[in-house]
């Protein structure tokens, strides 16, 4: 084989031996493209909190980013298609949540409030978004639609965890419907007051959070709550 032939193939060699090295250590494009649009939905989620949906432009967002109007409507072309996206982020942290406490909950009461524990927890520490469930006046019609059926799919199964707990005996006898109405307001009202820069973190909050209304629905209460939030250990 010619010797200029035999150098190029060597080159090609060592450029492929050299890119199979940068894709084993840097992030695919398509998985560059989600830490993108993961950036914007939690700078979004932040100044919908902070300032509120109304009075919250796309510019605003794009500008905390430090992007262009243009690279934003890139992956969101629309403010609703935003608020959208966060609704459906937060309803696979509901839902992923509600999985797995079902998994590893005994009966009904510790399926719920490992329930509550977790999604509390996420909500309000990695998401910190509950606020935009007060938001789906923003949404489009057909988006809004998606919503209400995810959302009323989500709700009956953590009714039917209630009433799994009535029936083992470690809920008290109740309105399930209405249980599930107080304890998920409850939670979805925390993000208007937590702070993360503020004395207790997102576990030691959701901790407590859960034990106040396991209390209210256990047929076993514990005697004494937490005194100080921020003396709890979180369980690992």
């Amino acid at each position: 084989m010619p010797r200029a032939k035999t150098a190029k193939r060597r080159s090609e060699t060592a450029k492929t031996k050299s890119a199979g090295v940068w894709y084993d250590v840097l992030p695919s494009r398509s998985e560059q493209r989600e830490m993108k649009r993961e950036a914007l939905l939690r700078a979004a989620v932040s100044a919908f909190n902070r300032r509120g949906f109304a009075q919250t432009s796309l510019d605003d967002i794009a500008q905390n980013l430090g992007v262009t109007k243009a690279a934003l409507y890139y992956y969101f072309p629309t403010k609703s298609a935003l608020v959208a996206a966060c609704f459906d982020r937060a309803m696979k942290v509901a839902n992923d949540s509600l999985a797995t406490a079902k998994r590893d909950g005994r009966d009904g009461r510790e399926k719920l409030i490992l329930m509550l524990r977790r999604y509390l927890k996420t909500m309000i520490g990695e998401l910190n978004e509950s606020l935009l469930l007060t938001e789906e006046h923003a949404l489009t019609p057909s988006d809004r639609a998606k919503l209400i059926e995810q959302r009323d799919a989500f709700e009956r199964e953590l009714r039917a965890v209630v009433k799994e707990g009535i029936r083992d005996g470690s809920i008290v006898p109740c309105d399930p419907k209405l249980a599930v109405f107080v304890v998920l307001g409850a939670i979805h009202w925390v993000p208007k007051w937590f702070s993360l820069k503020g004395p207790w973190t997102d576990a030691q909050v959701a901790v407590a959070i859960s034990a106040i209304l396991d209390r209210m629905l256990s047929t076993s209460p514990v005697q004494r709550l937490a005194e100080n939030v921020g003396d709890i250990v979180p369980p690992e």
